[in-house]
């Protein structure tokens, strides 16, 4: 009965996977909704689910995400982690008890218990250095403002980052500094980390999971839920709009799971070759959510190429985004014209 019903909530649950595909049995691979898998290369999938004794498991071959099918379901849908759980207690399959049948079990990543002071150890906030470090050059270089230097900080070698969460050492092999970029709950709870490459690293992202609890959304822990919340796919982006968030990946309706959908601009790259891109805006068409069509003046991919490359400052970037924001018909319409 587990397999079965495990099997049925796969597929309801695929709608909501990108690049969602059956290799066979009980297998199934998808890109990431954890870390998003693959900045760079928007065609890898590197997430599987998986049968082992009796259930389906979930394993991310990026971020190293480990976790049961129910946990992947409640990180990606709680209405239907609900529904999950009710119809499994009414089969007579408990939590406690399916999982006890289980031997196969990943190791929770958690910080240890004095994580604040290792936090403090291992990362530093980038506002404290002077003009001429490596990282505020690079800060500086990315058109960063500056007003956003105290939610970033600096880590002079990644492999330090394995003293903050467990289950990384044999997947952090490089010793290169990086920025980093903390993820916190609605509570203010640290759930995750992503460093970002600043010397051209083949490898742009690497990002740790240390709540399975709680998505990866960046900047959600400082939103108002009373006013306008602009979404966008990557972090660096939502450090030039106001009252932003970042996925982390072109899945941006995730955002409604955790924050109200009426205040929702969605602001996806401007690739509209990009399929997996188009695919999701038209989704988010279909779904009535708000969303910024970027004018064919515009070239660039994403928002921070466009601060770094061209003249726009974040005030005329913001005039654009509330003037190109768009939701129903008209979205459609605009939407229609900007894919061609």
């Amino acid at each position: 009965m587990s397999m079965w019903l495990d099997q049925k909530y796969v597929g309801i649950l695929s709608i909501h996977l990108d690049q969602f595909k059956r290799k066979g049995g009980y297998n199934f691979n998808f890109r990431c909704p954890i870390c998003g898998d693959s900045q760079k290369n928007k065609t890898k999938a590197r997430g599987y689910i998986f049968g082992q004794k009796g259930g389906l498991f979930y394993k991310c071959h990026n971020c190293q995400a480990g976790m049961s099918l129910g946990n992947l379901i409640k990180a990606v849908n709680t209405n239907l982690y609900r529904e999950y759980s009710l119809e499994r207690y009414a089969s007579g399959e408990t939590g406690k008890k399916a999982h006890k049948e289980h031997s196969f079990v990943f190791k929770p990543v958690r910080f240890e218990s004095n994580q604040k002071s290792l936090f403090d150890t291992v990362l530093k906030p980038i506002k404290n250095f002077d003009k001429d470090h490596e990282i505020i050059k690079y800060v500086h270089s990315r058109k960063i403002p500056s007003h956003r230097y105290n939610t970033l900080y600096y880590v002079e070698n990644v492999q330090d980052l394995k003293k903050l969460a467990s289950g990384y050492d044999d997947k952090i092999v490089t010793s290169e500094p990086r920025l980093v970029l903390p993820f916190y709950n609605r509570k203010n709870k640290l759930v995750g980390l992503s460093a970002r490459a600043i010397r051209g690293e083949q490898f742009r992202y690497i990002n740790l999971k240390i709540d399975d609890n709680d998505p990866m959304i960046f900047g959600i822990d400082k939103v108002d839920t009373n006013d306008v919340i602009y979404v966008t796919e990557g972090p660096l982006d939502s450090l030039f709009l106001p009252n932003s968030v970042s996925v982390g990946n072109a899945n941006l309706r995730v955002a409604a799971e955790h924050l109200p959908k009426e205040k929702l601009v969605l602001i996806y790259d401007n690739e509209p070759r990009n399929k997996e891109i188009v695919k999701n805006i038209q989704r988010s068409v279909n779904d009535g959510f708000s969303v910024c069509v970027w004018p064919k003046s515009y070239k660039e991919k994403d928002i921070n190429d466009m601060i770094m490359k061209s003249s726009t400052t974040e005030e005329e970037l913001l005039s654009t985004v509330k003037d190109r924001t768009f939701v129903g018909p008209r979205l459609l319409l605009e939407f229609n014209s900007w894919r061609i």
